[in-house]
């Protein structure tokens, strides 16, 4: 079946809510061949590539400055960009064979630059990994190899405006024992009784929540050898869900989705004061109550409790990797245990590539996070104990699925497809993209 967009915005316009953390990297060309890296010593000549907003920007070049301060004999040459930039100019540099020497990556996109060999394996490389965790390393490993090393760990949660619930006569749930039942129940009601809508809805497209949902029934939302691996009935339950809450008013109509979508993160409802909650990731939680002007609570995923294991997991914000051709593996490693374990980049980065994945670097710098930041920091403390192992990561072509859930969730929340023909749409498309078919 054919997915449409009814709205006619374009992908580029509906990432800008925030919700995604990523767009679609464009397909990599063939780029390089052989096993072998490049040189173990060289010419200490560093190409580094970022990508981010303004200020993470001016804090990156603080880190350079005073890594170099610390390592005579290397230069770096910077390359800051912005997100959609940023993957454009990395395909074409890797098909050229010319990658830059230290790189961002995302779990997206990880296994496939990996996979066409752009990628060097950094296990037996000089960073220092002992204060990060073993399940956090795993994030960024395949085929037992390390390809990426977590920034910071983020987690899903649910953002509510505590003023907005007072102001509907209700009170808050309590979150460690909640089900997507009582979720349901909740945003009707605040829908109902308060002047705001109870969900804005802009977060059940993003096939990263609902893997939260399938693991919560022992599923998942790719394998480890590269599959989908939720049933359909699981995907079933989920469109469902959606449907339901538009039914009752506990989600916005169709058109109201769209433009909230297209409004960007920071004229969504939940900031603008016109929503009541909404699922994001934890470090998207300070530009959110900036624009609101009060102070959020977070709650746990609905259904942690209640099904076969937890779902929620600490996602890797993003990672450091290595090119395969770098021109000089000792200073390129350098810079990333630099990056990783030292004062000097932590205290400047503190979280916003994510809680540091240096656990000890974490506990040293809560004293010194701006408030938003140690609630996430907070919430991301009391949900770890609860964790499951994460997930795998994506498989190759997996970049594609965020467009397609979006695709099929726009078809069904304008009645175009029923609840089946949404997941058979998302199940073919999906697996066309990563091979699976």
């Amino acid at each position: 079946m054919k997915s449409t967009n009814p709205s006619g915005v374009s992908r580029r316009t509906l990432g800008k809510a925030g919700i995604f953390g990523a767009a679609t990297a464009p397909l990599l060309a063939a780029c390089g061949g052989g096993d072998g890296g490049g040189a173990d010593e060289g010419d200490g000549e560093l190409d580094f590539w970022w990508w981010g907003s303004d200020p993470r920007h001016e804090y990156t070049q603080q880190i350079i400055e005073a890594f170099l301060a610390k390592n005579d004999g290397i230069t770096i040459k910077p390359s800051p960009n912005e997100f959609d930039a940023y993957w454009d100019a990395l395909n074409v540099s890797v098909s050229g064979n010319n990658s830059p020497d230290v790189l961002q990556q995302d779990e997206r996109y990880l296994r496939d630059y990996a996979d066409k060999n752009a990628l060097l394996a950094l296990d037996d490389l000089d960073i220092d990994l002992s204060n990060i965790e073993e399940n956090t390393l795993k994030t960024g490993q395949f085929d037992g190899k390390t390809y990426g090393i977590a920034t910071g760990v983020n987690a899903f949660a649910l953002l509510v405006n505590p003023a907005l619930v007072e102001a509907a006569g209700l009170t808050m749930p309590d979150d460690t024992a909640w089900s997507w039942a009582d979720f349901t129940t909740f945003v009707t009601d605040l829908s109902a009784q308060g002047d705001a809508i109870g969900n804005s809805a802009i977060s059940f497209s993003n096939e990263s929540l609902f893997n939260v949902f399938a693991r919560q029934k022992g599923e998942s939302l790719y394998t480890d050898d590269g599959k989908l691996g939720f049933t359909e009935a699981t995907m079933n339950e989920w469109w469902q869900m959606v449907v339901d809450l538009r039914d009752a008013g506990g989600i916005p109509e169709p058109s109201k989705i769209v433009e909230a979508f297209a409004a960007g993160q920071d004229q969504a409802p939940l900031a603008t004061g016109a929503g009541v909650t909404e699922f994001y990731w934890t470090n998207q939680i300070g530009a959110i109550q900036s624009v609101l002007g009060s102070d959020l609570v977070l709650l746990r995923v609905p259904g942690e409790s209640t099904g076969a294991q937890p779902g929620l997991y600490l996602k890797s914000a993003m990672y450091w990797s290595i090119s395969r051709t770098t021109s000089d593996q000792a200073a390129a490693s350098k810079l990333v245990d630099f990056l990783l374990n030292s004062d000097e980049s932590i205290d400047l980065c503190l979280g916003d590539r994510g809680l540091p994945a240096n656990t000890a670097q974490r506990e040293r710098i809560l004293p010194a996070l701006p408030p938003d930041q140690k609630l996430g920091a907070d919430y991301i403390a009391a949900i770890t104990p609860d964790l499951a192992e994460g997930p795998p990561v994506p498989p190759i072509g997996s970049g594609g699925a965020a467009d397609i859930m979006l695709g099929v969730f726009e078809t069904l929340i304008f009645g175009d497809t029923t609840v089946e023909e949404t997941t058979a749409a998302f199940i073919e498309q999906t697996n066309a993209a990563i091979g699976a078919a």
